[in-house]
């Protein structure tokens, strides 16, 4: 049974990715992986996110997606004006049903 029909908005998927100044300095630029891309955003936290690992602790919402494309701790998922920073991913037990995004929002972004 799919989540497709649950999924009621897009938004765009970017990835950081780091390069150096020459000086030694690290500076980190943002590129669109996947750009809107079907999802579903909940402010509502599960309780497995609320009680599971502490690097989780952070977390104030979800993004739900289809299963296919690979995400990465510290991508961001931008809907709109909302900047939504990836803190872990969980599958489902049931294999290519869909994926969650475990995010924080980002309150530093315009």
């Amino acid at each position: 049974m799919s989540i497709d029909h649950l999924l009621n908005t897009t938004a765009d998927m970017k990835r950081p990715s780091a390069g150096y100044d020459g000086m030694g300095n690290v500076n980190y630029t943002l590129s669109t992986f996947s750009s809107d891309h079907s999802c579903r955003i909940s402010q509502s936290m599960p309780v497995d996110v609320t009680s599971g690992p502490v690097e989780w602790s952070e977390a104030n919402a979800m993004v739900y997606v289809m299963s296919g494309t690979v995400f990465k701790r510290d991508d961001e998922v931008h809907h709109g004006a909302e900047v939504y920073t990836i803190i872990g991913i969980k599958t489902p037990s049931v294999n290519d049903h869909h994926t969650s995004l475990v995010c924080k929002v980002n309150t530093n972004e315009q």
